[in-house]
């Protein structure tokens, strides 16, 4: 199908929280961005970019802190009925059957009788779960539960599905056979779903679903990229079409999570330390020794270690930012550095990761902090710290990042009940008093 008119459009939005500790979060700045009908829209970038949250401005179910959403040219003001949301938890309640679960929204919406069952019936029958009326959550597989959940949207007849990571609780198989189903829908005149919004994770599932691809940068989120995706309907996985167009979506989000660094000449500026943990860090370095001349594709890693591909860059900028890995394009090589790391019994890692430590912006802000004030600092302190040079991350979690590796490395700790950080060194930074 081809897009027509502009069906529902963000203009200029920014969306700013505050978060418990009173700190403001824009989770995004000035994005715009069309949807037209008969159009089938991906939003991939990493965690935390305000994908999430431009789909649910898009459903009314939050207003932008500036900006505006409009549906058709008017703004629009409380939710918008003419579209229909997915989640990726089931989000079903597990008292009522599948005929009410799937009845919820028509309930909501003040449709009744045999209106009501005739629309629960519809959709039941399109997402292929006839017979099943009268069961419970319980009695079914994570593949039906998850086409209770589209049958539930389907059946107010939405205009407009957005779905956010609709398959990611599902297996492989059945999330790779529900995809299908749900291309299938959108093509059938049917079934009434003109335009479908897709958040996720996944770059093949991005390729097979969505005719314009929109990656997100974060911190805060805006619009990095937009990629159109001419492969026809059906899509087959396993052409070389298909991957050449994943391969291209890999190099511009590879350029989104992890940018080349500044070159060595430029004056270091404070950089936050991705919030992953040691373990995480350890099992990268012990996968790339297994494979041949120790790297391979950060998307290849993802897949092999099981996690999503943000996640893994994640990984990646920590082991790179304490020497272990180089990331020259979208490969991740281990370092002579990392190898050597590896190789060593636990106390000499941790002395090697402490030396690391030290040298990271951050790492060494603190401890600057810590010698300054005679080696402890209360919390409230270093979060406020935190909060001032990276407004956009939650200093929270920023600051539990701070203390797992501190403590790995035997370089600080922190003591819960006093509500303080604590040096483990001194302030000309020899040993002190480290845990045995």
């Amino acid at each position: 199908m081809t897009p027509g008119e502009v069906l529902l459009e963000a203009q200029q939005v920014t969306q700013r929280f505050r978060l418990p500790n009173g700190q403001i979060l824009e989770a995004l700045r000035q994005v715009s961005l069309a949807v037209r009908e008969h159009e089938v829209v991906a939003l991939v970038g990493p965690s935390g970019c305000g994908k999430s949250t431009l789909l649910r401005l898009f459903a009314g179910l939050s207003q932008p802190t500036e900006g505006s959403v409009r549906y058709r040219g008017r703004p629009l003001d409380g939710v918008l009925s003419a579209a229909a949301m997915v989640f990726q938890s089931f989000a079903l309640l597990p008292w009522l059957t599948v005929a009410a679960n799937v009845a919820m929204g028509l309930e909501a919406r003040g449709v009744v009788g045999q209106a009501r069952r005739d629309a629960v019936a519809r959709a039941i029958n399109l997402v292929g779960l006839d017979g099943f009326e009268q069961a419970y959550p319980r009695e079914l597989s994570g593949g039906m539960k998850q086409r209770v959940g589209f049958a539930r949207a389907l059946a107010v007849a939405p205009e407009i599905l957005l779905m956010d990571e609709p398959f990611g609780a599902l297996d492989p198989l059945t999330a790779e056979n529900l995809r299908s189903q749900v291309v299938d829908l959108w093509r059938d005149p049917s079934t009434g779903v003109n335009t479908l919004v897709v958040v996720t994770h996944s770059v093949e599932e991005a390729v097979f679903l969505a005719g314009r691809i929109v990656v997100f940068g974060s911190q805060p989120g805006h619009v990095r990229e937009e990629l159109s995706n001419p492969l026809p309907y059906p899509r087959q996985e396993r052409s070389p079409d298909f991957e050449t167009m994943v391969d291209r979506l890999h190099a511009i989000l590879t350029a989104t999570l992890l940018p080349e660094p500044a070159p060595a000449a430029t004056p270091q500026r404070l950089i936050p330390f991705p919030r992953v943990h040691v373990s995480e860090v350890t099992g990268l370095l012990d996968h790339l020794l297994t494979r041949p001349d120790g790297k391979g594709p950060v998307f290849e890693l993802a897949e092999d270690l099981g996690v999503d591909y943000d996640r893994m860059s994640a990984v990646v900028r920590g082991a790179e930012q304490l020497g272990w890995v180089t990331t020259p394009g979208d490969i991740v090589q281990l370092t002579a550095a990392g190898r050597e790391v590896m190789a060593m019994d636990d106390q000499a890692r941790k002395d090697t990761t402490r030396a690391r430590l030290s040298k990271q912006p951050l790492f060494a802000r603190v401890l600057a902090m810590l010698r300054e004030s005679e080696g402890s600092v209360e919390d409230e302190e270093v979060l406020a710290d935190l909060t001032i040079y990276f407004p956009f991350i939650p200093a929270d979690s920023l600051f539990q990042t701070i203390v797992e590796w501190g403590r790995y490395a035997e370089l600080l700790d922190h003591k819960a009940d006093a509500a303080r950080l604590t040096l483990l060194e001194s302030p000309e930074g020899a040993s002190e008093s480290r845990p045995a």
